[in-house]
């Protein structure tokens, strides 16, 4: 967004929610966004639109438990010995 004062660059700083527009199919919102000039630090703001259908997230998919199962818990294995510890940790 370039400043209407100077030319020179902006970044935004606030947004206002001003309206929920519940008569359309997807409901809209209108706002206005604040923006900063970083060279002059004028400030100035524009209306938009957009639509809250848009912003929705998906819903989550869960990893676990598959759909329809149940999750069944990891049960520890019998101790190993220390021969068999061992045996793992050799190096060639």
């Amino acid at each position: 967004m370039e400043c209407p004062k100077c030319g020179g660059g902006a970044y935004l700083s606030d947004e206002e929610l001003i309206k929920v527009l519940e008569n359309t199919d997807p409901i809209k919102i209108m706002f206005r966004a604040i923006f900063s000039c970083r060279a002059c630090a004028e400030k100035f703001s524009r209306i938009f639109y957009d639509d809250l259908g848009a912003r929705k997230k998906p819903p989550e998919v869960k990893p676990y438990p598959y759909q329809g199962q149940e999750y069944e818990p990891v049960r520890p294995t019998a101790a190993k010995t220390e021969d068999e510890a061992a045996e793992g940790l050799k190096f060639f």
